[in-house]
Parts: C-alpha cells; structure tokens; sequence
C-alpha cells in the first residue's frame, strides 16, 4: 500500500512519549509499505536527524517552525475560537507540499498522527476527495481536551483561563475529528471511554503503546560505585506534569524516605530542566542530570524507578521502560491508568505522600522483594506490551481499511 503520514513533528529521535508511539508506527508501516512522510521540526537540534529516516520513508516533506514565534501566531486562536495548538502546529508550506504529493499519488491511506494534523484535511484543497475516500485514519493518542482540564483544575490565575480554553475548544475540535475521518485510535481503554463520554462514536479504536524489549533488558549493566540507594525519575523535564511530579516528591516525600535512608539519592534524568528543577540539586541527596544520551545506564543502576505523576494521560512509556528492564516501580495511580499490571506483585501504587514513601522504604529494606517485583514486571510487559502484540492489532486495521 501507499501511506501518506503526518505528524505534527519529525518521529525522530525517539526519546520522548509522542516520538516514541509516532516512531516505532512509521518504522513499523516502512517495513510493510510505501510510506511518505510529512512532518513539522520545531527542535533546530531535529535536523541533523532527518537523515535517519530515509531508510524507513519513501520521501520526507517537512518544514522548520520557529516555537517563540509560532506561540505569539497562536494567539489568533482567541479570535476564531480555536484550539491554540492548531495554529502552532499548522504550516502553510507543509499544506501546499502535502496538496500536491495528494494530486500526485494514489494513496491508499492517509495516517495522521495526533490531534493538530487533522487540519491539513480541514484546509486541503481535496478536503472533499480526501473524506469522500473513507480512508483518513488518525492516532489521537490521548484524550487532548481531558489533559488540558486536568491542567486547568490544577492551577491558579490566568493560566487557569487559557487552560480552561483550550481543553473546551479543543473538546470540540475532537469531536469534528471523530465525524469527519474514518477511523480514530486512541492509547488505553481508558482514554476511549473518556473520549466516548464526551462524544458517541462508533469509529474508535485502541492501539497501546508498546515497548523496544531488546533496547530496554535487565541484561543491560551499568558499572555503579556508590554503595548508596539510587531512586530515578525519567522524562523530558520542561513538561508540567514531569515538573509538578519531582517537586512534589522532592518537598514532600523524598524527606520521609530519608529520615530511613540519610544516604538516599534521587536522580532526575531527562531533557531540559528549567532553572527551578535545576535548584533542586542544591538540596541535599538530589542530582539532576539534564540529557543523557542513554537513559538505561541510569535505569540499570537504580534500586527503584519513583513516578510520582499526579496530572497523567494515556500510557506512561517511563512506566513500561522500568518495568521491561526489571526494575520495581512505585508510582501513582494516575501514572499507571492505562497499563494492565498487577497491583502489589509487578507495581507498587501509591498516592499519598505517606503511602509512597512508606512504599520506597519496605522496598529498600528488602532486596529479595525488590527482584521479584522487577522479574514480575518484566514478564508483564513481555506479555502485554511488546510492539508486535500493537502492531497486530494495527495491521488489521489498516487492512479493514482498504
């Protein structure tokens, strides 16, 4: 077949939650398909990378967007009641380049990768030839509109209003989605009911997240020269929910666990830590690394993987990461909605501040306990989670499709 793909930014490289699902789809469909791909870079850093995917897609179309500029463009959304993230994930050049690769080829799917990409149908020239085809398929991901209420109920002032917005406009915007194009994917169980709730439809489908069991084994080893306790937090650290979650830890529940374990350290590991998450470091037992170019060497030392996430949609891949590389994981119940896991035996949940620092300190006293969560945990995720088992239920979608 030939797949048109559009993502609202390059699927490469891998390294956070969108570019991980929007990667490992592309790579799968290149294998089986002639697969072209459009694509936004808002990262400068993205460039150098688009090299890495001629060997996936048949042609690459993208376009550099500048994120200073296009969040001051976005403000036009206010004044046509839009969702603020459709203007900024909108280029103009980009529609032109798509238009006519679509005049030029016969595809037989058109793949859209979460929710802002729908508009590249909503403003095409073959708007009408594109839907009166039924072969538009779009992976919402998550539940967009849902996130941004959760932001909004967690917050104070005048962010407290543009989250507000965005979560209604952006409500509605999905429900166009879900009438417009021909098949809807959505990560978890949960993320379709909540979708089904603000709106009936027949056309949504659930494909989960998966995770790379050869990149992320228990048999990756890192050397680790502190005889210290290492609790780990990863995942791109300029994102609210990531930011909100270490200093609730750090404030609240790091102290308890320290009154057991003075030596304790909590390692922050991921991309772009604001000046506030770099402060942490200040205190004492905290160490925040900024990127690192192999977050396994981090996992493969650490005695515990703490996600204290307490805003959190679909399915967290830090979660399924720590689980496939055998580490035992705590985190909140909101972080593990959306993965089928065994509560106690292959993840510990715990939501109150008492509750997980009580959870973090029976697992450091106890190494056995410790191992078995982690060699459950991985079996689990073997079960459940490797990217075949989704790429199964994608495939029959897709031929359902033609």
């Amino acid at each position: 077949m030939k797949i048109l793909f559009i993502s609202h930014r390059i699927p490469y490289p891998p390294n956070k939650g969108d570019k991980i699902r929007s990667f490992h789809f592309l790579k799968h469909l290149g294998q089986k398909h002639d697969v072209y791909l459009a694509s936004l870079v808002d990262d400068p850093e993205d460039k150098k990378d688009l090299a890495n995917l001629s060997s996936i897609v048949k042609m690459h179309l993208f376009e550099l967007i500048h994120p200073k500029l296009k969040k001051l463009l976005s403000g036009v959304a206010v004044l046509k009641k839009k969702p603020f993230s459709i203007p900024y994930f909108y280029s103009y050049r980009l529609q032109k380049k798509i238009d006519a690769i679509i005049e030029r080829i016969n595809f037989d799917i058109l793949f859209f990768f979460s929710s802002p990409t729908a508009e590249y149908v909503f403003r095409s020239k073959h708007y009408k030839r594109i839907l009166g085809r039924k072969r538009t398929l779009i992976d919402l991901i998550d539940v967009d509109s849902q996130k941004w209420l959760s932001y909004a109920q967690s917050c104070q002032g005048a962010m407290r209003w543009v989250y507000f917005r965005e979560a209604k406009y952006l409500k509605m915007y999905e429900i166009k989605i879900a009438q417009e194009f021909d098949r809807l994917f959505l990560v978890s169980d949960k993320e379709k009911s909540i979708f089904l709730n603000n709106y009936p439809a027949e056309n949504i489908s659930v494909v989960p997240n998966g995770v790379d069991l050869d990149f992320f084994t228990p048999h990756y080893t890192s050397p680790n020269n502190s005889s210290a306790p290492e609790l780990l937090f990863t995942g791109v650290m300029n994102y609210w929910p990531n930011i909100d979650a270490v200093e609730w830890f750090v404030k609240n529940i790091l102290p308890l666990v320290k009154k057991e374990f003075p030596d304790v350290v909590f390692y922050i590991v991921g991309n772009r830590p604001p000046q506030r998450i770099r402060n942490l470091s200040n205190q004492n037992g905290v160490c925040v690394t900024g990127y690192v170019k192999d977050v396994r060497e981090n996992l493969a030392r650490a005695d515990i993987s703490v996600i204290p996430l307490r805003i959190a949609q679909g399915i967290q891949n830090k979660v399924l990461e720590s689980m496939a590389m055998a580490k035992p994981v705590v985190c909140t119940s909101k972080a593990l909605a959306g993965i089928q896991a065994d509560v106690g035996s292959e993840v510990i949940v715990a939501d109150t501040e008492k509750e997980f620092a009580d959870s973090v300190i029976r697992l450091l006293k106890d190494a056995i306990q410790r191992k078995m969560i982690g060699v459950s945990a991985r079996k689990c995720v073997e079960a459940k989670y490797s990217w075949d088992k989704t790429f199964e239920q994608l495939d029959s979608f897709l031929s359902d499709s033609c």
